[in-house]
């Protein structure tokens, strides 16, 4: 196993009347794995300020989780709490459209320069609720949120020496953001990540 920089973040929203619904991302980054506390809190404090731009005010981030391992079942090394003492960070997300549904998302996506079994490019994918659709066309991203959405994927080559594969180090060659609207299906999480003994 080869460490890696991994990092989760949790956001609450509102699904169906349930004001406790979570969703996640997670990220790796080319840099190191930080050596301390702090320096975690460098890293999440850069990565909530360009994921709160693409929240509304009614979506908070609660947790994250920091990984300095490739492997998938690694256990964390980094936890924050939000919400202790709280409030937690709610969304300073200013666009305009018509709200989507809960199970509604959005899609940002980096091409990489790795290539599949299959020989198909490996794209790193991350999946957004709460944005806006275009009013009267709701299969499409609203301008003004699909803009911040392509805002963000730039932005998120310049975190921590940029993203990467948890699994590969990969460099991203192309990014960009879905200008449809498409689905992602939320699910009831299971317990919290175990921290490494």
């Amino acid at each position: 196993m080869a460490a890696v920089t991994g990092l989760t973040t949790v956001k609450r929203f509102t699904y169906r009347d349930n004001p406790n619904e979570e969703f996640s991302n997670t990220y790796h980054f080319k840099g190191p794995p930080p050596g301390d506390d702090a320096s975690w809190m460098v890293l999440l404090t850069d990565v909530a300020t360009h994921e709160l731009r693409l929240m509304n005010p009614f979506q908070h981030l609660i947790r994250a989780y920091g990984y300095d391992s490739d492997d998938p079942h690694a256990h964390h090394v980094f936890t924050h709490d939000y919400t202790v003492p709280g409030p937690p960070p709610a969304g300073t997300g200013a666009y305009t459209g018509t709200s989507m549904a809960g199970d509604q998302a959005a899609l940002a996506w980096w091409k990489t320069d790795k290539l599949s079994s299959r020989g198909k490019p490996i794209y790193l994918r991350k999946f957004w609720h709460g944005g806006t659709m275009e009013p009267g066309n709701p299969d499409l991203l609203d301008p003004s949120y699909h803009q911040l959405l392509q805002t963000y994927t730039l932005e998120m080559q310049t975190v921590h020496g940029g993203l990467r594969g948890r699994a590969q180090d990969s460099n991203v060659v192309q990014q960009a953001a879905s200008t449809w609207v498409t689905t992602r299906t939320l699910k009831r999480r299971g317990k919290r990540p175990r921290t490494a003994s």
